[in-house]
């Protein structure tokens, strides 16, 4: 058991590095032999554990992580061109962003940006927001319908310093959290590293207007003081750093979906700023998935840079 468990661990730290290469830059060619490389394997055995780790071969999650993240940028950066967003996301052919982005959201670029998206979430939403087993069903509901702006939080720009962080990857916007932020403290603990000194990071990946909240992808992060190697699942990255909105916010289970739609939707757009391909993340004073009190307080920070 103990010999299946540690070779189940280096497999998860080796995809790790491949799943760095492509959420690091989704621009670059992310070709199978480059990131088989990165993760210390032959191309078979890697693609063939990429998916035994991720639930999808290495062509479908590259693909559809490049189409999500450029249907987000297409909402969010509505003054930049569609090519531009599809050089961004790693299409280097207009034609044949417009192909895949239409094969999988049933429209095309041009059209999602006007009104496909608002009609897509509609969809999701209503069918969502009726599922008791949905934990974010009364967001959905909120949502449902197109409306006015919000109040909307201070939004401060500052540059930020990348961070060296250990993390563990999650599937899903749930409750399950808590137990991937527990094993995370327990591995820092068990490795010297004292988590009342650092910071807790998390890093949100997916839209929830667009992604069913069992498929958002959301990686717990936590700073490292000195250089330590990935080891028992745990995996080690850099947070990029460079130009982030950033607001305070605090709240409970789910309230912090609302901020994410406000300030991507709403502030983003009417900004002098634009997204860049990196996911935001949010740095907690409070985390509500280990403590008491089930709040959160935690800065909430987007990646950004100056409009042209």
């Amino acid at each position: 058991m103990g010999l299946r468990r540690n070779t189940a661990y280096e497999h998860q730290e080796r995809i790790n590095e491949a799943l760095y290469l492509i959420h690091a830059d989704l621009s670059g060619e992310l070709d199978i032999s480059s990131l088989a490389e990165r993760a210390c394997y032959s191309p078979y055995h890697f693609q063939r554990i990429f998916k035994q780790i991720t639930g999808e071969s290495v062509h479908d999650y590259v693909r559809r992580s490049r189409l999500e993240w450029a249907a987000n940028l297409l909402i969010y950066n509505p003054d930049t061109a569609i090519v531009e967003i599809a050089t961004e996301c790693g299409f280097y052919s207009n034609a044949s962003f417009n192909h895949a982005f239409k094969a999988f959201f049933d429209c095309s670029p041009s059209v999602w940006r006007r009104e496909g998206y608002e009609n897509r979430s509609r969809t999701l939403k209503a069918l969502w927001s009726a599922s008791d087993a949905n934990p974010h069903r009364k967001y959905y509901a909120d949502t449902l319908q197109a409306c006015d702006q919000p109040d909307l939080p201070p939004v401060t720009i500052r540059h930020l310093a990348s961070q060296p962080v250990a993390y563990i990857r999650h599937v899903g916007y749930d409750q399950g959290i808590g137990a991937v932020w527990a094993r995370l403290l327990d591995w820092a603990t068990n490795h010297n590293v004292d988590p009342e000194q650092q910071q807790m990071i998390a890093l949100h990946h997916s839209n929830p207007d667009l992604i069913p909240f069992d498929r958002c992808r959301y990686v717990a992060c936590l700073t490292l003081p000195s250089k330590i190697y990935p080891s028992d699942g745990v995996g080690v990255m850099e947070i990029p750093g460079g130009l982030h909105a950033c607001c305070e916010a605090e709240g409970g289970f789910g309230d912090l979906l609302y901020l994410m739609r406000n300030l991507y939707m709403y502030w983003l757009p009417a900004s002098d700023y634009r997204a860049r391909s990196i996911p935001p993340h949010a740095c907690y004073q409070e985390n509500h998935f280990i403590n008491r009190s089930r709040r959160f307080r935690l800065e909430f920070c987007i990646p950004v840079s100056c409009k042209r």
